[in-house]
């Protein structure tokens, strides 16, 4: 009976150390406690166009609606894209979008063609935004659609620098043939002037229309959020003035600002600037929206830009404003816009 037991214990003993070394020998090789690895994706987001006009195209004949356009970077990683050797004949490289993760590693998918523009003199990604013009209350008007789908991908423009991941400075900085990239809270601007910064409007009649742009529209990149990749601004055309309507892609209800309302501006503090100096500025009004844009207009000399735009709540916005040095030392004073509302003569570039 002794042996018995000894024998049963024994063999209880076995299995419980059996199962002891097993679990310790997972354990030992578990991650306990270690931190999860994320994938530090980007997430491009388009600004309402600004500074439209109606002007002559003196290349084609007839008339061109021209527009600036700024799209930023407000996901957790870097937009970045790196290219191949490239095909010296074609002049185009085959590009990966690079997709860090929060260990260090990265992942590397493809995402099109870079390819060399002379008119610009460096290299375009392919197939990254698309501009649309939409007749909404125009009769007799028809759809354009914009011939620029390229773009060369820069920190051109601090958006909001507070965020995490953020650089304080630019990182992506040439149009270089192998990288490119918008780093988390900058943005890649293209002014009104540019090539391809218009869409033809020659036959178009006065009245309403709809200006969509659009980030990425074939979806080959990998983002956060794919939802948000579309601002839209409603502008009224009267004899080659336009009237911003408001910033909604929504038109059933006549326009408004993306928060369903109308946007009014009543203030900017401080309300200067000197040439070639920054300042922090408080925007006051109604009708702010995540998303909405801030610019300058009806000034001389070099444009005051918003950057660090944040929406504090429907009444308030914090901005910072730059503006380069040099330019005539009259005219100076700029309307300041703030998607469909406009404060006249609310901000001045002293010398």
């Amino acid at each position: 009976m002794f042996e018995v037991q000894m024998m049963n214990k024994s063999s209880m003993y076995l299995r419980v150390f059996t199962l002891v070394c097993a679990l310790v020998a997972i354990l030992g090789f578990a991650p306990v406690g270690s931190a999860q690895v994320l994938e530090l994706k980007p997430n491009l987001q388009p600004f309402p166009a600004s500074e439209l006009a109606i002007v002559t195209d003196y290349l084609n004949g007839g008339t061109k609606l021209v527009f600036s356009t700024t799209s930023w970077n407000s996901g957790l990683g870097p937009m970045e894209l790196v290219a191949d050797a490239g095909d010296s004949t074609s002049l185009t490289q085959q590009v990966k979008q690079r997709v860090y993760s929060s260990d260090g590693s990265y992942q590397d998918s493809s995402a099109g063609v870079v390819e060399y523009h002379p008119e610009h003199g460096h290299f375009h990604f392919d197939n990254y935004a698309l501009y649309t013009l939409q007749p909404v209350n125009a009769p007799g008007g028809s759809q354009r659609t914009g011939s620029k789908t390229t773009f060369c991908l820069m920190d051109t423009t601090k958006v909001n620098t507070g965020l995490p991941g953020a650089p304080g400075s630019a990182v992506y900085t040439t149009c270089g043939a192998s990288r490119q990239g918008i780093s988390v809270g900058w943005g890649d601007r293209y002014g009104y002037n540019l090539p391809g910064q218009s869409l033809n409007f020659t036959g178009n009649p006065n009245g309403d229309y709809l200006l969509k742009i659009e980030i990425d529209p074939q979806k080959r990149l990998l983002e956060t959020n794919n939802d948000d990749n579309t601002s839209c601004v409603l502008l009224r055309v009267n004899n080659r003035a336009v009237q911003v309507l408001g910033t909604s892609c929504d038109t059933s209800g006549g326009g408004g600002s993306g928060g369903g309302g109308a946007v009014t501006v009543s203030g900017i503090s401080p309300t200067s600037v000197s040439a070639g100096g920054s300042v922090d500025v408080t925007i006051s009004g109604s009708g702010f929206a995540s998303g909405v844009g801030v610019s300058f207009e009806n000034g001389a000399g070099g444009t005051p830009i918003a950057s660090n735009i944040t929406v504090l709540n429907a009444n308030t916005i914090t901005a910072r404003v730059t503006v380069k040095s040099g330019g005539p030392p009259r005219d100076r004073v700029w309307d300041v816009r703030v998607g469909s509302g406009v404060l006249d003569n609310g901000f001045t570039v002293v010398r």
